[in-house]
C-alpha cells in the first residue's frame, strides 16, 4: 500500500519531526494572533526535538535492522534534522516579525550552511566509521541555543531581542560549516543533557 515500512528504529525519529510540527503550529499562531505570544510554546518543543535527536540513533542501533533500513535510517536522521534545527528556528522568527532585508539573508545563510553540513555528515555517515568528533557545528545546536536566548523575550526590548537572535543566526550558520571539531555526547552527557534541557523547559515556561 505505501512505498516504506516504518520501521520502530525510527520512530524517536518521526516523534521529533512531530514535535517540529507542533513547534511550527504555535509559530503560525502567534502571526495569525499577534496579541498572543506563543513563542515559549515553540521553543519547548524546539528543546524536545533535540532530545529526540539525542536518543533516536541509540535507539536505532537497538533494533535489529536490514543494511537498507540502516542506509534509510542515515538519510531521514538528516531529513529530519533540516525541519527540525534549520527550517524551524526560522519559521519561529519570522513569527517575531524579523522580515527585513537582513533578516532574509540570514534565513538564507542558515539554511544554506545547515544542508551542507548535514550532506557532509551523510557522506562521512555511509563510510560506516566511527568517529569521536564532530566537524563544525551540529544542527542539533539550536534546539539549545535559540530556546536559551528565548528567556530574554519579554525582559529586554523587542528590537534588542531581534537583534540578539540575528547575530546568533549569522554566528550559528557560519558555525555550522566551520573547520572545528566537537566532541561528541557520550556517557553520563546522556543523563546531564536531558536534566538540563527539562530545567530549561521549566525555566522558558516559568520565566516572564
Amino acid at each position: 500500500m505505501f512505498i516504506i515500512k516504518v520501521h520502530k528504529s525510527v520512530i524517536v525519529t518521526y516523534l521529533g519531526v512531530i514535535f517540529a510540527s507542533i513547534a511550527m503550529y504555535f509559530a503560525f499562531t502567534k502571526m495569525a494572533f499577534s496579541e498572543i505570544s506563543y513563542l515559549r510554546y515553540s521553543l519547548i518543543f524546539l528543546v524536545l526535538s533535540g532530545i529526540c535527536d539525542m536518543f533516536d540513533g541509540k535507539v536505532a542501533r537497538m533494533c535489529k535492522r536490514t543494511e537498507e533500513e540502516k542506509e534509510f535510517g542515515i538519510q531521514i536522521d538528516s531529513l529530519a534534522d533540516t525541519v527540525n534545527f534549520v527550517v524551524l528556528p526560522v519559521v519561529i522568527m519570522l513569527s517575531l516579525g524579523m522580515n527585513t532585508i537582513l533578516d532574509v539573508v540570514a534565513y538564507m545563510l542558515l539554511i544554506l550552511c545547515g544542508v551542507s553540513r548535514l550532506g557532509y555528515f551523510n557522506v562521512h555517515a555511509s563510510m560506516d566509521n566511527p568517529v569521536k568528533f564532530y566537524s563544525g557545528l551540529p544542527v542539533t545546536s539550536t534546539a539549545i541555543i535559540y530556546p536559551l536566548l528565548g528567556l530574554l523575550h519579554g525582559n529586554i526590548s523587542e528590537n534588542l531581542f531581534q537583534n540578539i537572535y540575528l547575530v546568533a543566526t549569522f554566528l550559528i550558520a557560519f558555525l555550522f560549516v566551520a573547520k572545528i571539531k566537537v566532541p561528541k555526547l557520550k556517557g553520563l552527557a546522556y543523563v546531564i543533557v536531558p536534566i538540563l534541557a527539562a530545567i530549561l523547559v521549566v525555566l522558558l515556561l516559568v520565566i516572564r
